[in-house]
């Protein structure tokens, strides 16, 4: 038997190992930054388009879009002075919709307020609303504070039209 020792790496054996040595590295530097300054979702962002309330009804539903670029929010709460009491409605298993205490706000998306879905629903009308009026609604979010939306009242036609998808009209309709 010899007693040659090993000879050491050469530059061909560092060569092949190099690229996963430094995959390694990069990954756990970037392990050690994630326990260091974990990533955090942005504020959100929220912002309301197509406020629209139901005209010829007591109760009736309000209806917009809420916009969040950013990160997740919650729906708190709602008022109008046009009603004694605005109630966050979601969507249930069943038909009718149910009452919440709350209406989560997803991050990076869009939170739909429409007739089937979730909704606001204006109790205790003040007085009868009529078609083009513009209401206020207030809106109470958990990160992104209060915001006041001026609502038109529509027909439950045009909040159809202009917030759900297309759908077949029927004979007569416009």
């Amino acid at each position: 038997m010899s007693d040659v020792a090993p000879s050491p790496p050469t530059r061909s054996t560092i060569a092949r190992y190099a690229p996963l040595l430094l995959v390694a590295s990069c990954i756990a530097v970037l392990v050690a930054m994630a326990f260091i300054s974990p990533f955090r979702s942005p504020p959100p962002s929220v912002t309301v388009a197509d406020a629209l309330i139901g005209s010829d009804n007591d109760p009736t539903g309000a209806y917009m879009v809420i916009s969040n670029p950013g990160g997740p929010d919650t729906l708190l709460s709602a008022s109008s002075p046009a009603a004694s009491s605005v109630v966050l409605q979601e969507a249930g298993s069943s038909s009718a919709p149910t009452t919440v205490a709350r209406i989560d706000v997803p991050g990076f998306a869009d939170l739909r307020l429409q007739p089937g879905g979730d909704q606001l629903l204006l109790r205790g009308l003040v007085a009868p609303l009529a078609v083009g009026q513009r209401v206020p609604v207030t809106l109470e979010f958990e990160r992104s504070g209060t915001i006041t939306v001026e609502a038109e009242v529509a027909t439950y036609t045009t909040i159809a039209d202009r917030l759900l998808p297309p759908r077949l009209k029927l004979p007569g309709e416009q």
